[in-house]
């Protein structure tokens, strides 16, 4: 898999994660559930940025 495919596939990702997050903070999840889907969200973030800061 190409950089370029990997970071589509991690935008991708990042963008479900944040709208699944935003509903489940509307809809008063429990906060530690919440906690633990933000922490796997910051995840996806930190690699994204990785691949693509390394990215020559």
């Amino acid at each position: 898999m190409s950089k370029e495919q990997l970071i589509e596939e991690l935008r991708e990702a990042i963008e479900l994660k944040r709208m699944k997050l935003n509903k489940m903070v509307v809809d008063n999840v429990d906060k530690k559930a919440l906690l633990k889907f933000s922490e796997e969200l910051d995840d996806l973030i930190r690699k994204f940025y990785e691949i693509k800061l390394n990215k020559k």
